[in-house]
């Protein structure tokens, strides 16, 4: 499984470029997340662990190199293509960041396709056996054994003695211990937001005091005493993930 962030100010351009991005991995039959971005603060703000960062140079705010800079001290084995329709500044990115490549604006299929193999070559995955790396078992209340990828869940939720498993597409319930899953799913970014829930740290979109709001809309209780510790744990886990990443490519 592989993700990748499109961060462009453009909605256009944004847009195009997914479209492309989207037409390659589903001709390869490569899975894959693509997260899309309007401004590099969004970006910043987020949970997002890509592998692969498209983003423009030229945008309102923060412009991509900066955006580039920042991020890097969180994850430095991204590979970072830049995207602009101004060439001069294409050398300024390149002397300040260690970009994987460029794109010049308007991009067009071919320029694009031949990206994305490259940065494939340099990664060298084997998405089969990442797959398997990335799947998870529970024992159902029926004693069936669930199968899913970490990254398909969301969050899970303690109740009655049971454990509400809820995913994307539909909620399960097994039987493993709460305290179990956490120290089992920690691995993939998720953490402990309350006695009763683990997170996925990346599906967080909010935190206040008392309360996480997911991506998926769902509101999860967060203890007061875990803000700080949960706050940690996402940065913790965005440093891991990229060190993870560089030992595979």
């Amino acid at each position: 499984m592989i993700r990748i962030a499109i961060c462009d100010d453009d909605k256009k351009d944004r847009n195009r470029l997914c479209g492309l991005i989207d037409k390659y991995m589903e001709s390869k039959k490569i899975e894959y997340y693509l997260f899309q971005f309007e401004s590099g603060e969004n970006f910043l703000a987020s949970n997002c662990l890509p592998d692969v960062l498209f983003i423009d140079i030229l945008m309102d705010g923060k412009d991509g190199i900066q955006v580039a800079l920042e991020y890097k001290r969180i994850n430095r084995n991204i590979l970072i293509v830049y995207i602009t329709n101004v060439s001069h500044k294409m050398g300024i990115a390149v002397n300040q960041v260690h970009s994987f490549g460029y794109l010049v604006k308007p991009v067009v299929e071919d320029d694009v396709f031949k990206m994305m193999d490259d940065i494939f070559q340099q990664m060298n995955v084997n998405f089969i056996e990442r797959e398997d790396e990335n799947i998870v078992s529970f024992v159902l209340e029926e004693k069936e054994i669930l199968r899913l990828h970490a990254m398909d869940i969301y969050y899970f939720e303690y109740f009655d003695h049971r454990v509400k498993v809820v995913t994307k597409d539909k909620v399960y319930i097994c039987k493993d211990k709460i305290t179990d899953i956490a120290e089992k799913m920690e691995k993939f970014g998720f953490a402990m937001s309350h006695q009763s829930f683990v997170v996925n740290l990346f599906y967080v979109e909010k935190m206040s005091k008392t309360m996480l709001q997911m991506k998926n809309g769902a509101q999860v209780y967060l203890a007061q005493k875990r803000v700080a510790t949960l706050k940690r744990q996402m940065m913790i886990t965005a440093r891991k993930l990229g060190d993870d990443g560089g030992d595979e490519g």
